[in-house]
């Protein structure tokens, strides 16, 4: 299963339809609390959009990594967002914009679920 962490709707509907798609499990998770308790032995990737509303994205993916050191952890988030984008990527997660993810979401979404 892929986790999704997300507060905005119309991010979760670009990558619900193409998972729905092609067969993929995926699930939308908009706290951080929720997300963290959802991580299991199943749990094959960690998505992460850094965009507004985004709250304690730097801090769950510092928590995920730490408690599952293996786990695959992608964001997408605004182009403009530097910092967040740099804190991300040190912080162990694979950084995308918003454009690369969104554009290329169903490969993406495959990639993830190949392992």
């Amino acid at each position: 299963m892929i986790l999704y962490f997300t507060a905005d709707l119309m991010s979760t509907s670009r990558v619900q339809g193409p998972a729905n798609a092609q067969g993929i499990a995926l699930k939308v998770i908009g706290s951080k609390k929720g997300l963290l308790e959802s991580i299991n032995d199943e749990t094959i990737a960690l998505i992460v959009d850094l965009n507004p509303p985004a709250r304690d994205a730097i801090s769950t993916i510092q928590e995920a990594k730490a408690q599952h050191p293996e786990l695959r952890v992608l964001v997408h988030g605004p182009h403009v967002q530097v910092d967040l984008l740099a804190q991300a990527k040190e912080a162990g997660a694979d950084v995308l914009t918003n454009g690369q993810f969104h554009q290329k979401v169903g490969t993406i979404l495959t990639q993830l679920a190949a392992g």
